[in-house]
């Protein structure tokens, strides 16, 4: 048996977490259209925004990771191309993961 209840119950706390980071994220969005290029780099400096947009990243990939998952296992027949796309569905989704706290990381310590 799979882990059906464990990717359900994460499913269900990730979309929890992007609820009010998303609005968070547009209201910030709205701002940024109006900042300079040092204003948003001071935005993505400040602990509290690049905490909060790394949270909103990884939340936000991880969910669709398990959504997109799900559908491979609900709709594609072939077992072949079943493993074949949730490979390449994680390995994308984990490299962007790493791609995005690299980021970041260079974007705070500069």
């Amino acid at each position: 048996m799979k882990n059906y209840a464990f990717k359900w119950i994460m499913q269900r706390l990730t979309a929890v977490i992007l609820i009010p980071l998303t609005f968070w994220f547009v209201y910030q969005c709205v701002l940024l259209a109006s900042y300079e290029y040092d204003q948003i780099r001071d935005f993505f400096i400040s602990k509290i925004n690049a905490s909060l947009f790394f949270i909103l990243i990884m939340s936000m990939l991880y969910h669709a990771k398990l959504g997109n998952e799900t559908i491979v296992e609900d709709y594609v027949t072939s077992y072949n191309l079943k493993k074949i796309s949730k490979f390449t569905i994680s390995t994308l989704t984990y490299l962007t993961m790493i791609l995005t706290t690299i980021s970041l990381f260079n974007i705070i310590s500069s």
